[in-house]
């Protein structure tokens, strides 16, 4: 058999032969701009370096041993070949807590690039240089060590024989799984209408290297008809990894069980879900996990190998497996989850994997390569889920130490920094409103073009001072207190630091607030979908197709397919109420509205939703139906459902039973449930659900009409008219379900708000109120 090629880094190779110890490990609290500022202190350092010195030089080493091709790969900080002996630096950032001693792993991976090049060059030694630089006073301290060539060659053989070890098992597992992919058929008895030419779709546009957005309508099986593809591309992605995407755990469910019929029906396959860390962690502090004192967390790395092999070992890589497996081996079950997700073949997730710059998988994501694969499930939610990973707000009460919070050394210092940050956000609060946009009585604030730099300046001195705070407190210290505005700040900080033409920073008086507002994020995802092989964006709401690809990063040459909906007219009666239920309306034409759905739900016996466009609105048309269907069992959504009301609430919906129930428009029952057959026959949505006039939405409005002079549409029409599909969806699940479906609202009879209908509706009805 044709060895399997595997690519590994230095950095990777060393973090797994050579690390030890906890997860904590010395990078417990840092900025959010650490990683930037240790760029630049590397460029300082090698700016600094004269004469012969060579900065960022490429080294790679190639070996075939049994069933692994392996490339070694990496980017040494600076070489001095001419010297005699050569010299290898190795530059490290660091701050006023570094104890002056070589980092283990720092010094491990100098001696692979110093062995590589000694065999290569046929060096006898080889002066290393760990070159630390603080990045608190600028001053370097240089580590030396001179090595025989023998030394790093003996080294070197240990490293790379540990990790052909681990390889050689996985290139049998790819083997293995690639025999099965290649027999694989598709698991169910025949496609659904739609179904093949999706699969092809995105088996092409893996193959191709091309990103794919997709619209596919409700029934058509959209889940098996990318994993299934994606499943059979996998010989093609070398390393890379598939990463379905979701923003809700109905859709994650629905991915794990695809990949159990994809199992069932023969595929080789490792398949992991990874759970939120908050759901998942086994601490019971209070004040969350300290990884300086938990015990999964102590000794981590001595212990991961085992415990990483064992449950790659198993069929089902679920939580409960991996909580299973983390106790018997005292590891944490998310990191276990993460480090498992290096050798899987499917990951499944949440859009935060791979999209949120505070959340995104950065062993995956963070270096590129275009390797991976990722499909985003109901990736109409991508528009504003990625809106909000990139924005912020930042308010006086979060630059507050709360009462109680443990005495520390230096306290008086972080106060004073809070202070400077708090007053400066308030002094930028009490700035004079620009002129960005025109007044509306409901503008809570005003809008600004670029952030006060003595507040930036001030937010980073602040976390700086806490960072230190944090990092000189003992393990086990109630965090409490200081953990919190170091949190507020880091976070504030990620989005500002990041603002740019696409950003307005919006001031609130009222709650002295100062919020970074990402009104498009598109060219953020851009830059992400750079890093991958393939995305497939897919939804039965990708309507319409120029709109989401526009703000989901992608280009107008990039590949989409708009696939027609199995379902008939006649399986679902369509009326429109031409009702006036604008906001200044709504009111008066209330009446008209509840007699309208009483003689909607006494016309089709059996389960109705009726979608509110807010919870006034619900509560008040309760009252009136309440009187109008004495006889029907009424129940409603209430603020903050906790999951076990929510189940309750869709358990309720049976074949046999008679019940309305009252929901918000664009809420948790709009979309992601699934009531087929009997158990939902009607659905009525009042409004075009257009969202609630907002400072936030003017400003898209104004943004994009000077971006594309689709202002209206990019803030409030589509956006609205998503949710009205996704509510109306919820009735026609399967190529047999019938129903009946009634939209309150005037404005659905404009052609604007009609050309975004499904194809297949037909409207059968126009009622006069």
């Amino acid at each position: 058999m044709t060895p399997v090629v595997f690519q590994t880094s230095v950095r990777e190779l060393v973090a797994f032969v050579h690390r030890t110890g906890g997860i904590a490990g010395s990078g417990a609290f840092r900025a959010s701009d650490r990683a930037l500022e240790g760029g630049r202190a590397h460029r300082r350092v090698q700016g600094r370096r004269t004469g012969d010195y060579e900065a960022e030089v490429p080294v790679e080493w190639k070996a075939i041993r049994g069933s692994v091709d392996l490339t070694l790969a990496g980017r040494i900080d600076g070489l001095r070949a001419s010297h005699s002996p050569p010299t290898v630096e190795e530059i490290k950032s660091v701050d006023r807590f570094w104890d002056g001693t070589a980092d283990p792993l720092h010094l491990a991976q100098l001696k692979i690039y110093a062995a590589i090049l000694a065999i290569q060059r046929d060096w006898a030694e080889v002066d290393l240089h760990l070159t630390y630089l603080n990045l608190e006073t600028d001053g370097e301290t240089i580590l030396p060590f001179r090595l025989a060539r023998a030394e790093l060659e003996e080294f070197f053989e240990n490293t790379i024989g540990t990790w052909f070890d681990w390889l050689e098992i996985e290139a049998q597992w790819i083997w293995l799984r690639n025999a099965s992919l290649e027999k694989l058929a598709f698991p169910f008895n025949g496609f659904r209408g739609g179904q093949r030419e999706l699969a092809r779709s995105v088996y092409r546009a893996i193959r191709d290297r091309r990103h794919l957005f997709v619209e596919a309508p409700t029934g058509l099986g959209k889940t098996m008809a990318t994993l299934f593809p994606a499943a059979k591309a996998l010989p093609l992605l070398g390393e890379g990894k598939i990463f379905f995407l979701t923003a809700k755990t109905p859709g994650r469910i629905a991915a794990a069980e695809a990949g159990k019929h994809l199992r069932r029906a023969g595929a080789n396959l490792r398949c992991l879900t990874l759970t939120a860390k908050n759901r998942i962690c086994f601490t019971e502090n209070s004040n969350g996990c300290d990884p300086r004192v938990c015990p999964y967390a102590i000794g981590y790395h001595d212990r991961i190998r085992p415990a990483l092999r064992e449950l790659l070992e198993q069929e089902r890589l679920d939580r409960e497996t991996v909580e299973l497996i983390a106790r018997k081996h005292m590891v944490c079950p998310f990191e276990l989850s993460l480090d498992a997700s290096s050798w899987c073949d499917i990951v499944i997730g949440d859009f935060n994997h791979a999209f949120d710059p505070s959340a995104r998988l950065q062993r995956h994501f963070a270096e590129g390569g275009g390797r991976h694969v990722i499909l985003v499930d109901e990736a109409h939610n991508l528009v504003d889920r990625s809106r909000e990973m990139h924005s912020s707000t930042l308010s006086p009460e979060n630059l507050e130490v709360r009462p109680g919070a443990v005495r520390a050394k230096g306290e008086a210092k972080v106060q004073r920094a809070l202070e400077s940050a708090r007053a400066l956000l308030i002094e930028a609060v009490r700035m004079p409103a620009s002129n960005y946009l025109p007044a509306r009585d409901y503008h809570d604030g005003s809008v600004f073009l670029e952030i006060p730099k003595d507040l930036l300046s001030a937010c980073r001195d602040a976390a700086r001072a806490l960072e230190g705070l944090l990092a000189s407190l003992k393990p086990g210290t109630d965090l409490g207190g200081w953990i919190e505005p170091w949190f507020a700040l880091n976070d504030w900080l990620r989005a500002a630091e990041a603002f740019d033409d696409t950003c307005r920073l919006i001031t609130r008086p009222q709650e002295k607030s100062a919020t970074v507002f990402c009104a498009d994020p598109s060219s953020r995802l851009r830059g992400d979908l750079r890093a991958l092989r393939c995305a497939v964006f897919f939804s039965a709401t990708l309507s319409p197709m120029d709109y989401f690809r526009d703000l989901l990063g992608g280009h107008a040459g990039d590949d989409s397919a708009v696939f027609d909906s199995p379902f008939a007219p006649d399986q679902m009666r369509l009326r429109i109420l031409a009702a006036d239920i604008t906001y200044k309306k709504r009111a008066t034409s209330l009446d008209a509205v509840a007699n309208a759905v009483t003689e909607h739900v006494q016309s089709v016996p059996g389960n109705h939703l009726v979608f509110c466009p807010s919870m006034a609105y619900l509560d008040d048309l309760s009252a009136k139906l309440q009187a109008l269907l004495p006889e029907e069992v009424l129940m409603t959504q209430t603020s903050g459902m906790p999951d076990a009301e929510r189940s309750a609430f869709l358990d309720s919906f049976q074949p046999e039973s008679r019940r309305t129930a009252l929901a918000v428009l664009g809420g948790i029952f709009s979309e992601g449930i699934d009531l087929p057959g009997d158990r939902l026959v009607g659905v009525t949505v009042i409004g075009t659900g257009l969202p609630r006039l907002s400072l936030e939405r003017d400003i898209l409005q104004a943004y994009f009409e000077e971006k594309n002079g689709s202002g209206f549409d990019y803030a409030y029409r589509f956006p609205g008219m998503q949710r009205v599909l996704q509510a109306a969806g919820r009735l026609i699940r399967t190529e047999t379900d019938k129903g009946s479906a009634l939209l309150v609202d005037q404005r659905f009879l404009e052609p604007h708000h009609q050309i975004l209908f499904p194809s297949w509706w037909r409207i059968s009805q126009t009622i006069k109120p």
